[in-house]
């Protein structure tokens, strides 16, 4: 049995890295538990939601040394930067018997425990201005010491393997793609959960992060292009709504276009909300939206995908590269496009896709076995 340790140390209202995780777990504990054993390492405050949402799939074990703010925390971070040597974590993994640490941002110094480290996309190499000089220096300087000194590299796309590629040619050998695939409970998502606090007609929804490069700005155009010709449909959207990059500037931007342009019973702003209800309102809507001008592997096209469901999406590779079967593409910044596939589609008769539920169930366990092979292969190519 191989133990393979992950640190949950990053915010939990990442919730792509989160629901990553999840799907991971998930996926490996159905098709490869007698050979790995996922532990997983939370803070020591970590909320009990989240320790529900992973106990079924992953050896939970608390630890303040990824608390953030604890002395531990302290005292791991500054032996890391002082020394180049984090003993606490180290000294963790071995008393739990890890043999490998995956997906944790970090890389363990020796051969005793192999590393494997998880760059979900090189956004950077496209859209550096998004980003300012000391988060551009951070970020290239954390890429090149995970591939530099992990002994494998994992990539969401072909796209990001690629631009990795183009980066770090010869660590493209270390490198393995490995296409995550969603896992939306379609047994409790067949329940129907009560969405009327949100809305209670028909709408498309947008259940993204609110970074720039999500690009809501061309769906609330295109909004508005409809309206102005007395087309009035609902856009809900989903999702932590600041930017880290600039201060929430970019949020401010969106709300003022909404409020500026008389869009507020268009455009409906929800936050964050529980990810159970974002399935419901996934199933329920007309279509999903995705109008991103960058992913590295999109959750919001996969979880559409195992659910089934008509998605409106950004022309770029790497969302062709997932290719969903109901997939309605547009170039992104072309909201006149965009524009008449939502008028289309609201107008359409009939909108859900004939997809029975045991043809989704069927096809989310090959895609969810091929997933969990994939890794199983990464994990035992190193020993």
């Amino acid at each position: 049995m191989i133990r393979v340790g992950f640190l949950l140390n990053f915010p939990v209202e990442y919730k792509g890295g989160i629901n990553y995780l999840k799907n991971l777990f998930y996926a490996v504990h159905k098709f490869h538990s007698e050979e790995i054993k996922i532990v997983l390492f939370v803070p020591d405050d970590l909320e009990q939601e989240y320790i529900l949402m992973f106990c079924d799939y992953a050896e939970i074990i608390k630890t303040k040394i990824i608390q953030r703010k604890s002395l531990a925390w302290f005292v791991s971070k500054v032996g890391q930067k002082a020394l180049n040597y984090d003993l606490l974590t180290n000294s963790l993994l071995h008393r739990h018997r890890i043999n490998v640490i995956s997906h944790s941002n970090y890389v363990y110094p020796g051969n005793k425990i192999k590393t494997i480290n998880w760059i979900p996309d090189f956004q950077r190499l496209h859209y550096p201005h998004l980003w300012n000089k000391k988060q551009l220096k951070s970020e290239q300087k954390l890429h090149q010491g995970w591939v530099e000194k992990s002994d494998r590299i994992v990539v969401s796309s072909y796209d990001a393997l690629k631009d990795l590629a183009s980066l770090y040619p010869e660590y493209q050998k270390n490198t393995k793609v490995l296409h995550f695939v969603s896992q939306p409970d379609i047994l409790k998502y067949q329940e129907e959960r009560d969405i009327s606090k949100y809305t209670n007609g028909k709408y498309y929804y947008l259940p993204n992060q609110f970074w720039e490069h999500k690009n809501h700005l061309v769906v609330f155009k295109a909004v508005k292009i409809l309206k102005d010709r007395g087309i009035n449909i609902v856009v809900l959207t989903s999702g932590l709504m600041n930017d880290f990059r600039n201060n929430d500037n970019h949020v401010n931007k969106l709300r003022a276009y909404v409020n500026d342009n008389q869009l507020d019973q268009n455009i409906r702003f929800l936050g964050l909300i529980p990810y159970l209800d974002v399935l419901q309102l996934i199933k329920s809507s007309l279509a999903v939206i995705n109008p991103s001008f960058f992913e590295g592997w999109s959750s919001t096209v996969e979880e559409s995908k195992s659910i089934g469901k008509k998605i409106i999406l950004s022309n770029i590779e790497v969302h062709k590269e997932q290719c969903p079967k109901f997939g309605f593409y547009f170039d992104p910044t072309n909201e006149i496009e965009l524009a008449f596939i939502l008028e289309n589609l609201w107008n359409a008769e009939q909108n859900e896709p004939e997809e029975t539920k045991e043809e989704l169930l069927r096809l989310l366990d090959i895609n969810t076995k091929s997933f969990s092979d994939n890794y199983r292969s990464i994990i035992f190519e190193l020993f």
